[in-house]
């Protein structure tokens, strides 16, 4: 029973590593797009690179965002099986949940502002890039919350795996 548990809160460890990575790669292709929109950067801005970049950020925000809210439920399971199992739940454990809930809202705010980014590199928005800048720049904010969250969230996980295995180890020195 105990190693079902065990295998399941390494697959949970897995999908925040993968929402981490893909949040990450979201981060950086946002301020490439931003980048991409300053004649600072390249000589001239260029916004159809600019818009190939929101797009590829969308797409990952959308899998980063998708795997926290399923590392969220995943992680929640694994709490109420441990509950039924009558295992001992750690404060840290719920906390860690919680957490993966934080991250999955900041992704989705993250998300929501790469699409209005997406938006403002249209035509029907002649206007100038600006809108498209803020929003990348606040996505960026957004995704780096969230991806922070997600990491803290497996340093908490790998902490109450050690302590788990220290507690087991230690009763195998009793018996």
């Amino acid at each position: 029973m105990k190693k079902n548990i065990k295998i399941e809160t390494r697959i949970l460890i897995t999908i925040e590593l993968i929402s981490a990575l893909c949040g990450t790669i979201g981060i950086i292709l946002g301020i490439l797009s931003l980048l991409s929109l300053s004649s600072k950067t390249w000589g001239e801005a260029d916004p159809e690179a600019s818009f190939i970049f929101t797009v590829l950020t969308v797409c990952f925000d959308t899998l980063s965002t998708a795997t926290a809210i399923i590392a969220f439920k995943y992680g929640g399971t694994i709490l109420k099986r441990k509950f039924e199992k009558g295992l001992k739940i750690l404060p840290l454990e719920k906390f860690a949940n919680r957490l993966d809930l934080y991250s999955f809202f900041f992704g989705l705010a993250g998300l929501t502002l790469s699409i209005l980014s997406l938006l403002f590199l249209f035509d029907f928005f002649k206007q100038s890039n600006t809108g498209s800048e803020i929003s990348t720049v606040l996505s960026i904010m957004c995704d780096s919350i969230s991806a922070a969250i997600v990491i803290w969230v497996v340093k908490i996980m790998l902490k109450i795996s050690y302590l788990e295995h220290q507690m087991k180890k230690s009763k195998n020195k009793i018996k």
